[in-house]
């Protein structure tokens, strides 16, 4: 590829909204381009690294035997209403009709679509297990796209989605396809660490995430660094204080005035107590409108998906103003004792003396203890803390922003259930089709191996997914005779199986060397009146400070063997 004619250019300075070092560096090097807010439009650069990572998980779901298949992108309401994520989905799912008024959604995912074809196409339990993989674009309406690829509105996927008879065999699928995600980022050059997540909207009961620890990240994981404990903040747990009983000796709860303290901070200030010491009770509703309660200390923060997990609903929001007054609530002044509301108590909260609201402007109470004076259905709700103690070996947690590159689902019969899936067991009776589902979003693997590999002069290409193989740079000579000896070598080398880059423009060696930096490539090779004369081609690696001079007979076989991943 001749660098002249390569469509796309690099930038001296990203825009000033790129917010990352890997989005500035997507930009500056032409490897992606944005059309609107969450549409991004790969360049031929970026398109070939693309393809490069496509390529490594297609091996590695061939190599545990997975089939390719593919999907459209438009699919049928129908099969969504079948499981319910046709309303569950709608606040973040791009939809349309057709002429005839037939609804159809752009691919959130499509477990319900495997699924349906799954029930059709498997009739006995000799064509299991299986398993079925695509590339295919997905839509979602993110209200804030953000960070280049990272967070985007379209993008392609890698599903896979295995089929099995049992538990025991859906295991096996599992940790195959686990082995093979873990295979392929670390072929990709991305050190994704495995972690216990959150199923969310997909349904089902076993998750894990591959995450790459990044301070870009928007993930927060919890990690002990003693043990193999590791969870997204959306499922992780901590080990339990030890069990107290409640002092016998404390006073009745007794009013006191707080004019104006509305906030944990403030009362902190006002009564000079540590955040530990008081209870924030939230009121919230869930999807279908029932309030409730959620009483956690002080210096705890409530984990939402934890609490929709608790309340089987899609989401929560904070209760309306009826629902203060139906609740006998007063705003900023919540409290737990003689509330109307079902109250969710967290398991943070100990069996001792808190200050809590009393339900009346300018009031709290002191000296209530839970149990004591207000009860309330034990929840796990709270987002576990740097320092907390690890459930595993109980040493010190820490937190971790992290990218999340794929994720695993273990859904066993949940879809099967609701789309009543079905296959002839061995027995004669039938059962249903154990499913589990598996993505990789391409361009967030791409973006996240620029953000993790790159330096201040510019992107640093793991071998497997550079764009090309070698950068040939023809330096300006005044009697003319390096463009042609760097057209040869590009010949050779493209002959020998290498892909290259070539860089014939009429620019100075300067802005040459700043784009092949720039642009990442891992090997550079530089033609020019010096090395003519030295019979030589100057070989540099990306990260080496300076290039040595490779005798011009040998150049080819040296740059293919530096080439293999």
């Amino acid at each position: 590829m001749r660098q002249s004619t390569l469509f796309g250019r690099t930038l001296r300075e990203a825009p000033s909204d790129a917010t990352t070092p890997g989005t500035r560096l997507l930009l500056r090097a032409a490897i992606a381009r944005p059309l609107a807010a969450g549409l991004y439009t790969w360049l031929p650069l970026g398109f070939r690294v693309a393809r490069k990572v496509e390529q490594i998980i297609r091996e590695e779901q061939d190599r545990i035997g997975a089939q390719e298949i593919r999907i459209p992108v438009i699919t049928p309401a129908e099969y969504w209403k079948e499981t319910g994520r046709w309303d569950t989905l709608e606040p973040v799912t791009f939809r349309t009709r057709d002429h005839g008024g037939r609804e159809y959604m752009i691919g959130y995912t499509h477990e319900e679509l495997v699924m349906h074809h799954a029930r059709s196409e498997i009739q006995s339990y000799r064509q299991l297990p299986a398993i079925v993989y695509h590339f295919q674009e997905k839509g979602r309406d993110e209200e804030r796209p953000r960070a280049g690829l990272l967070r985007v509105r379209e993008f392609v996927m890698k599903d896979a989605y295995s089929i099995a008879r049992d538990f025991e065999e859906l295991d096996r699928q599992y940790w195959a396809e686990h082995d093979a995600y873990a295979r392929s980022f670390a072929r990709m050059g991305l050190d994704a660490i495995s972690v216990e997540s959150d199923t969310g909207n997909m349904g089902g009961d076993v998750a894990h995430e591959f995450q790459v620890l990044t301070d870009v990240g928007e993930d927060r994981i919890v990690v002990c660094p003693s043990c193999d404990y590791r969870a997204n903040m959306e499922k992780a747990t901590r080990a339990p204080a030890p069990a107290a009983a409640a002092p016998a000796d404390l006073p009745a709860y007794a009013s006191i005035d707080t004019p104006d303290a509305t906030t944990i901070e403030t009362l902190e200030r006002r009564l000079g107590l540590p955040a530990r010491d008081f209870l924030k009770t939230l009121l919230l509703r869930d999807a279908e409108g029932s309030v409730v309660a959620v009483v956690l200390p002080g210096d705890r923060e409530l984990n939402e998906a934890k609490l929709r997990k608790v309340l089987r609903t899609s989401a929560v929001k904070f209760a309306s103003e009826a629902d203060f007054t139906a609740a006998k609530a007063v705003p900023g002044y919540v409290g737990p004792v003689a509330l109307r509301a079902r109250t969710l108590v967290d398991a943070s909260v100990e069996p001792r003396g808190y200050v809590a609201g009393a339900n009346r402007k300018d009031t709290h109470l002191r000296d209530v203890v839970p149990g004591r004076d207000f009860r309330g259905e034990r929840v796990d709700v709270h987002d576990v803390a740097a320092g907390d103690r690890c459930p595993k070996c109980g040493a010190g947690l820490a937190v971790r922003r992290g990218v999340e590159v794929g994720n695993i689902f273990k859904f066993g019969p949940y879809y099967a259930d609701k789309m009543d899936a079905t296959y002839l067991a061995e027995d004669g009776t039938r059962r249903p089709l154990m499913f589990g589902s598996y993505g990789i979003g391409i361009g967030r693997a791409v973006q996240t191996i620029i953000e993790t590999s790159h330096d201040e002069r510019g992107i640093v290409w793991p071998k497997a997914v550079a764009p090309f193989d070698a950068h040939v740079v023809a330096l300006p000579s005044r009697d003319g005779a390096v463009p042609p000896a760097a057209d040869a070598l590009v010949a050779e080398l493209e002959s020998a199986g290498i892909e290259v880059l070539y860089d014939d423009r009429e620019e100075t060696a300067g802005v040459k060397f700043a784009d092949a930096d720039l642009i990442g490539i891992p090997l550079r090779l530089t033609v020019s009146a010096r090395t003519l004369k030295e019979d030589a081609v100057e070989l540099k690696g990306r990260r080496a400070e300076n290039g040595t001079l490779v005798p011009r007979g040998e150049i080819v076989a040296t740059v293919k063997e530096l080439a293999r991943p």
